[in-house]
């Protein structure tokens, strides 16, 4: 019944009881899905509606059962015919579906494309920039800066460019350019659960091929040269590539919209990262490029002063304590008035069973009078149990704080000397406190700014000697630069 407004209506209607009795040309008029029609069925019946259709009167479960079935197979019998009518159009050297950037639709001649020369212009510009070495989001950022429309959306995105191997789509992927034609990719099927149309990839033995040289764009040479490079740096799933992972991999955010740091080369000082946002579709205004080895060196030098004397969490733990209290002072007015409240429920059900016990009373006034009382009582009840938290009292321990020192400085001392390899156990320590690390922007030339965001979490543990404070799971430095 996905993306069914006029059926969910109806639906909607038999709930409420607008209607007795439903009439439709057929049962596959309602749904064509044996499921649907076997789910529809059952829950009017419950409503008490009766489903009518003009070529078979009022249907039982049995007729729904066949109706369905039949109707199941006339559809898919109607994709097959579809499917091989798509065929026969790709084997003429027509276009089955779909529109590719650089083309557009012959009016009056089906299936056939022309092709749109600016656009044609704009492709031919894109693999040769690739070919000589700029990257997809590179060339996104210069095609939005220059206003070229892109083929859907606001903007141009690396992803528009670089597309998916497996799928043969984006620009840089699409045979179409070298006037050869693909179909049958992929195949959609619908989540049952959502009613979403998902696409998966078919194996290549299903593939239908056709050379159409009509609609070549970029020469075979230089299409080739742009699938070699992209062989070379990934091929068809270049996230499976093994890419070298640094100490804040994954924990960097832009300070300006929050998206991700990404690395985008390295120079005489080393490997330099940039917001993966702006770089993406320069929607976001943060463009200013950080050494990544000068924040790893900042952010170890930042934990060092955190962590030299426990005072420091202290302050964290008064401002939470502190917060604390007021939440907990509302909990606990709360609490006064449910229990309050359940008191007098009990005491209402006491007096009626001493009135039933004096004969005051008889058992059908006394059900109505104790029913509302009773259930009064158990909601009562319910949330008295669902206030009731845990004490919020926990162990902050210094040893744990003395390790994860040792770990920080281990690591300062790996930074420091470059080697690039960065113990196991110290950085699953290090990302167990440190959550995120936000770059905040800046201007050239001025000094970094970084907020650490973390747990203290990971400093409880229940076998060490500790001291008792009261502590949230997160802690944010409030001071700037830490």
């Amino acid at each position: 019944m996905f993306g069914r407004p006029g059926l969910s209506s109806l639906m909607q209607a038999a709930e409420l009881g607008s209607f007795d009795v439903l009439i439709a040309e057929a049962p596959d008029r309602i749904s064509r899905d044996i499921a649907d029609l076997a789910h529809i069925h059952k829950t009017l019946r419950f409503r008490q509606v009766e489903m009518n259709c003009v070529n078979g009167g009022a249907l039982d479960t049995v007729q729904i059962g066949m109706y369905g079935v039949v109707g199941q197979m006339q559809r898919e019998e109607g994709a097959k015919k579809v499917k091989r009518g798509m065929v026969g159009v790709v084997r003429s050297g027509r276009n089955p579906g779909g529109k590719a950037y650089g083309y557009r639709p012959v009016l009056g001649k089906k299936g056939e494309l022309e092709i749109v020369e600016d656009e044609a212009a704009t492709v031919r510009r894109i693999f040769e920039l690739y070919s000589t070495g700029f990257a997809p989001r590179t060339i996104a950022a210069t095609l939005n800066a220059e206003g070229i429309p892109a083929p859907r959306g606001l903007r141009w995105n690396g992803s528009t460019i670089n597309g998916n191997g497996q799928r043969g789509n984006g620009i840089l992927r699409n045979p179409i350019y070298a006037g050869k034609l693909i179909w049958n990719r992929v195949h959609m099927v619908k989540d049952p659960s959502t009613g979403r149309r998902i696409s998966r990839v078919n194996p290549e033995s299903e593939y239908e091929e056709i050379d159409a040289q009509h609609l070549r764009v970029v020469d075979q040479s230089l299409f080739d040269a742009v699938q070699a490079r992209k062989e070379a740096t990934g091929g068809p799933r270049p996230r499976d590539v093994p890419k070298s992972k640094r100490l804040l991999s994954g924990l960097l955010r832009c300070g300006c919209c929050g998206g991700g740091m990404a690395l985008i080369g390295v120079d005489r000082s080393g490997p330099r990262i940039q917001c993966s946002t702006y770089r993406e579709s320069r929607s976001c205004t943060n463009g200013a490029r950080y050494y990544i080895e000068k924040l790893e060196r900042q952010v170890l030098d930042s934990l060092r002063i955190q962590f030299a004397d426990t005072a420091i969490i202290d302050e964290y733990v008064k401002a939470y304590r502190e917060e604390r209290r007021k939440i907990e002072a509302e909990a606990r007015r709360n609490r006064s008035a449910t229990e309050k409240g359940l008191a007098d429920a009990k005491a209402g059900i006491t007096r009626i069973v001493e009135r039933i016990a004096k004969g005051l009373i008889d058992d059908d006034e006394a059900a109505a009078l104790l029913q509302p009382l009773r259930q009064e009582r158990d909601r009562l009840e319910r949330d008295l149990a669902a206030s009731e938290a845990p004490s919020n009292v926990i162990e902050l321990h210094p040893q744990a704080v003395k390790r994860f020192r040792e770990n920080v400085e281990q690591l300062a001392d790996i930074v420091a000397t470059k080697t690039g390899t960065v113990d196991v156990g110290a950085a699953s320590a290090f990302r167990q406190l440190v959550a995120a690390v936000i770059v905040h922007p800046r201007q050239k030339g001025d000094p970094y700014t970084i907020q650490i965001k973390g747990y203290l979490s990971s400093l409880i543990d229940s076998t060490l000697s500790a001291k008792s404070l009261v502590a949230e799971e997160g802690f944010e430095p409030p001071t700037q630069g830490l």
